[in-house]
């Protein structure tokens, strides 16, 4: 089935709830369709918050083909390896994994690794240069899955042919959209984060090593615990990140102060140098890290309102694609819409493109989210518990990144690829359903 060119019709009303990195590249791909796009962030303003993150080249594919990748390229960090060492030794790397340049050697594009807050401020302000009106402030507090429409705090209702739910972890879509109204899991592990200009390590004698010109990623390995010391922006900022058991009271905020002393009491017995960046963090975050299945249903009854990203599959730090996913997701919601008419003369077939849009990526999803857990359980137990050594010889294949086959992963050359197929047994399942309900 290809695009309606009926010249009369009027293009597709997108509406987007969340102006994260998920629904701002959402709203892109969206409105690279010729949609009209409206996201609505309940922030009253964006600012720099956060401190690194990472898309894959299965991402930078993606922001490349849309204009947006060579945007993100100049300020994203350049790292040609990850280099391992054990959690007591800095000065010894036991391997690299060179995976990020094979990668981009294999596919054409490399990943992109920066501030979390650049990143999503150049995401919004070529979202709004497409176009795409972004309105903060606006908090949407109930939905119509039928018309659809979503209802504002201001009380004003705002219809559209599609409602896509971003609204994270903490979505309040999944109970109103689907009636999930799900309790987050503990996953039994926390994360600090530090992040600080590098000028505060300069002339340390202990973290000072962590000062070059260059960007670098490093990971430490311990028992139950793994840890990074990353350089960015050509060596100018310095973050770290420490991922270890957790026992306390679920908290999904993200941007709780940390207990300084805590951290420190943790990385006893860890390399000197490693010690010293935590010390030298004017400040740090405590994020507990909650887990969520991926849901069994991401698409309303109607068939014109979405779940994605977040909001129906979390990630855990340690798959390096969260963000990635959620992407995905946009960029497949997109060409699924576009499949069935982007100008809006086919508006019955939208339950088809979402329900195609599922049926393409749940059960990929749902493998890829599992990835962090097995990543995480690859890197905490090489280390005998009792003496702290590793338990068989440093082996590099056993300590890199297992799940680099999804940097390969091209979305929306999946759907041209699948669509036809999987859309007819679609539209043949609901047809069976709207048979079904007919005779009750």
């Amino acid at each position: 089935m290809g695009s309606n060119t009926d010249s009369t019709a009027t293009p597709l009303k997108v509406i987007i709830v969340g102006a994260g990195l998920g629904g701002l590249s959402c709203g892109i791909a969206c409105r690279r369709q010729g949609f009209d796009v409206t996201i609505y962030d309940q922030v009253q303003e964006f600012t720099r918050i956060g401190d690194s993150i990472g898309f894959g080249s299965n991402t930078s594919r993606l922001l490349h083909r849309w204009g947006v990748g060579k945007i993100l390229e100049t300020i994203a960090s350049t790292p040609v390896s990850m280099e391992i060492y054990n959690f007591n030794d800095s000065n010894t790397c036991l391997g690299k994994d060179k995976h990020i340049v094979e990668i981009e050697a294999k596919t054409g594009y490399r990943a992109l690794v920066g501030h979390r807050g650049d990143f999503h401020l150049i995401l919004r302000d070529f979202c709004i240069g497409l176009g795409v009106r972004v309105l903060n402030g606006s908090k949407v507090v109930d939905y119509d899955t039928s018309a659809p429409n979503v209802t504002l705090s201001t009380g004003e209702t705002v219809t559209a042919d599609i409602v896509i739910c971003a609204d994270g972890g903490k979505s309040e879509a999944r109970k109103r959209v689907l009636g999930v109204d799900d309790v987050p899991l503990a996953s039994g592990y926390a994360i600090y984060r530090g992040f600080m200009d590098a000028d505060r390590i300069r002339d340390d004698p202990l973290a000072g090593k962590f000062k070059t010109s260059e960007d670098h990623i490093r990971l430490f390995l311990a028992p139950d615990m793994h840890g990074f010391i990353n350089t960015m922006g050509g060596g100018e900022q310095i973050n770290a990140v420490l991922t270890h058991k957790d026992t306390g009271d679920i908290d999904e905020a993200w941007t709780k102060e940390a207990n300084k002393d805590e951290i420190m009491a943790l990385l006893d017995g860890w390399d000197p140098a490693f010690r010293r960046v935590w010390e030298l963090f004017p400040s740090c975050l405590d994020w507990k890290l909650v887990y969520r299945p991926c849901l069994d249903k991401w698409v309303a009854d109607s068939g014109r309102v979405a779940l994605i990203g977040d909001a129906c599959h979390p990630f855990l730090p340690s798959s390096v694609q969260g963000a990635s996913q959620a992407i995905e997701d946009g960029a497949t919601i997109a060409k699924c819409l576009a499949k069935i008419g982007g100008n809006g003369a086919n508006r019955d077939d939208i339950p088809i493109a979402l329900h195609t849009f599922f049926a393409l990526r749940h059960d990929y999803v749902a493998a890829a989210q599992r990835t962090g857990i097995e990543q995480r359980d690859s890197w905490h137990n090489m280390h005998d518990k009792d003496t702290q050594a590793f338990k068989d010889k440093f082996d590099i294949n056993k300590a890199s990144m297992t799940n680099i086959h999804l940097w390969e992963n091209d979305a929306e050359k999946v759907v041209d690829d699948q669509w036809d197929a999987v859309s007819a047994q679609v539209r043949k399942t609901l047809a069976g359903q709207a048979a079904a309900l007919a005779t009750e």
